[in-house]
């Protein structure tokens, strides 16, 4: 079988990205290599926020986990017999420490609207937006809220907030990470167009349109497409990466990497990272492994890659 040397190519290049990553710099004071917020869970799902929440202690120096939903609050704070490495904020602290971190992950687990609510609530600030009983609208409002009040912070958006954004709100510093449901949901009138036009090309015809920079997940291969970018498509994996909360994983270390490089390079090399993290556990134990095993061995392949490149 011939190689493709396109793809050797692209591979090369994303593996020398990660090693040139910046991740963490000498010499510093606490809370310069990176303070991260976290925003997601619902009363339905709560493990998206603790996923993100002990991926990013890895690397950064401060975390920051917020839940609207009360019940959330208590099951992180029940957690801290084994999570101790982040701070758990409540609902009037959120801007404070909106304001102070350096990334913002919005959206995993959160819940979006259902059919019966479709108007949007005009709010004066994130506290009340979190008084939303729907938990549905909460998110919508609470979304459109910070990134109006917060346009110019660096914003991963995913899940819950990404089905509920206004493309309007999206800024050029902000990444999206939607999976192809989530996609499609966004620009739906581009659906008729898929028997005609291949995924990459309807990709690129529709968020070029954008400011922001989008990782789209298409069955098995992530698209990294931005407004005036070349596209990169990383196809690595298994079958393993379907279960729940990869999604969630994939969207924190895009957050992870953004706080010290571009959102292109954070964007192709978390996803490279992730999917070859997925085939290290693969030749270990075949599909058959966690997310929560994936966020535990991902600080070891980035760092296999690091330390190659220092030698």
């Amino acid at each position: 079988m011939k190689k493709n040397p396109k793809k050797n190519s692209l591979k090369s290049n994303i593996v020398e990205s990660i090693s040139r990553l910046k991740l963490v710099k000498k010499g510093v004071r606490k809370g310069q290599n990176g303070k991260f917020l976290i925003i997601g869970g619902s009363n339905l799902f709560h493990s998206p926020p603790l996923w993100a929440a002990q991926l990013a202690s890895h690397f950064v120096d401060l975390v920051f986990v917020y839940s609207p939903a009360f019940i959330n609050r208590e099951i992180i704070l029940q957690s801290k017999t084994s999570f101790r490495n982040g701070i758990v904020i409540e609902s009037n602290e959120l801007e404070d420490y909106v304001r102070e971190a350096d990334v913002i992950l919005l959206g995993p687990g959160m819940k979006r609207r259902g059919k019966r609510v479709k108007k949007s609530v005009a709010v004066n600030s994130a506290a009340e937006a979190l008084s939303l009983l729907d938990e549905g609208q909460l998110t919508q409002t609470l979304t459109h809220y910070l990134l109006t009040k917060y346009p110019n912070k660096k914003w991963v958006l995913d899940a819950g907030a990404l089905q509920e954004i206004e493309l309007l709100d999206m800024q050029s510093n902000m990444i999206a990470t939607p999976h192809e449901g989530e996609f499609s949901r966004l620009f739906p009138q581009n659906k008729k167009d898929k028997r005609i036009q291949p995924i990459l090309e309807e990709y690129v015809s529709v968020v070029g349109k954008h400011p922001s920079t989008w990782l789209i997940k298409h069955r098995g291969k992530d698209y990294v497409v931005g407004k005036g970018k070349v596209p990169v498509v990383v196809e690595n994996g298994n079958e393993g990466l379907t279960k729940g909360g990869t999604g969630d994983v994939l969207s924190t270390l895009v957050g992870i990497l953004h706080i010290h490089n571009d959102a292109r390079t954070s964007c192709a090399c978390a996803s490279y990272i992730l999917k070859e993290t997925a085939d290290v556990l693969y030749k270990e134990k075949g599909p058959f492994y966690t997310t929560s095993e994936l966020v535990e061995k991902i600080p070891s392949v980035i760092w296999g890659y690091m330390s190659k490149s220092q030698r």
